[in-house]
């Protein structure tokens, strides 16, 4: 029993120390988002833009034909304050009637609003997305 405590010590403190550590749940809010546009779930994945950004967002989204191949942030760069982040989305997706998978790139602006007691406190994306085909 003591080395199961030992062991679960050891991991928790090796997480903490993990390098690439972007702030308050950036990883988690970037890695929800992707999982969202992944399972065609715009609503929720528009959950991750602000507000101004979203009906762009889900303007752009709303074919039934399309289908989601992968989805993912493939870098992010985070600003010396840790409040803001610079992202590169990839999404691989083919349009019916066509089979051929296709690749559009959203470089991703993220800000962590400031914490107050009016909205919730999280990671999200402040400009709307390029053109998407």
């Amino acid at each position: 029993m003591k080395r199961f405590y030992f062991l679960s010590l050891l991991l928790l403190l090796s997480a903490c120390a993990l390098p690439g550590n972007f702030g308050p749940d950036l990883d988690k809010s970037s890695s929800n988002f992707s999982e969202a546009m992944r399972w065609r779930d715009y609503v929720g994945a528009a959950y991750f833009l602000e507000v101004a950004a979203r009906d762009s967002f889900l303007q752009q989204f709303q074919d039934d034909n399309l289908f989601i191949v992968d989805s993912r942030i493939t870098a992010i760069t985070v600003d010396e304050s840790m409040a803001s982040a610079s992202a590169d989305y990839l999404l691989e997706y083919y349009l019916l009637p066509s089979n051929q998978i296709k690749k559009w790139h959203w470089r991703q602006q993220w800000q962590l609003p400031e914490k107050n007691t009016d909205s919730d406190s999280f990671w999200r994306i402040v400009n709307a997305p390029p053109a998407f085909p």
